[in-house]
């Protein structure tokens, strides 16, 4: 797979709302406050392939690393990985008034998704060239693009949710300059990751569930019949 990298969504959030007008501290706070640029990218790491492992090394893996099942009397003569990194960075914008009130309000949000280091490994013992290569290569790869597929279909979902989230909570205000920076940066970030959280649990819920289908008996049984 190519090493791909595109940004989603770049732009200043037009009629950005931040506050209702009810709320004192924030209707003072709101004409000071800068509508964020908010950049979301999506980066699929170049794929590699791994041949220095044996079955049973494969094995460990799937049940330990990757908390798999095993299916007794068939071995593990390959392994595709998942891992998706979450990175979020954002700058705050302060204002202070003279009677203490302070505003924050975040700038620039920037939220990265990474198809993190994909691999398909297969057994050192599988012989390159060989019928069993070929099928066990086969198979992994269907893995990774289910992987993939998955990924890119939940992207827009994650888009949406993030964007909502920075919209929601684009502004805090206090009225006394009595919060660092950083504690509103610590808060402001477990609201943005909350809120896209429950989706990454859910698109791991089901590439676990496409993958089982792959990976069953029958299936096994129909790839071996390939080399008899």
């Amino acid at each position: 797979m190519k090493n791909v990298f595109y940004i989603l969504i770049f732009f200043t959030f037009a009629g950005f709302s931040v506050a209702k007008a009810a709320d004192n501290l924030n209707f003072r706070c709101q004409p000071f406050v800068l509508k964020p640029k908010v950049t979301i990218k999506a980066v699929f790491e170049p794929l590699k392939y791994n041949y220095s492992k044996v079955s049973r090394t494969l094995e460990r893996m799937q049940k330990e690393e990757m908390n798999g099942q095993l299916v007794e009397g068939y071995k593990v003569n390959g392994l595709t990985p998942y891992k998706l990194e979450t990175n979020l960075m954002f700058t705050l914008g302060k204002k202070v008034f003279n009677d203490g009130v302070t505003c924050f309000f975040p700038t620039e949000v920037n939220l990265t998704l990474t198809f993190k280091d994909p691999v398909i490994y297969i057994a050192r013992q599988i012989k390159e060239g060989t019928c069993a290569y070929q099928v066990t290569l086969r198979h992994e790869q269907t893995h990774e693009q289910i992987n993939v597929e998955a990924f890119e279909h939940y992207l827009p979902l994650i888009k949406d949710q993030f964007i909502a989230a920075v919209k929601k909570y684009s502004l805090m205000s206090r009225p006394k300059d009595d919060i660092k920076t950083d504690i509103v940066k610590d808060s402001l970030t477990k609201k943005y990751l909350g809120a896209i959280n429950p989706l990454l649990d859910e698109l791991s819920e089901e590439i676990n569930m496409e993958q089982s289908k792959l990976d069953r008996i029958e299936q096994y049984d129909y790839e071996q019949s390939l080399c008899l």
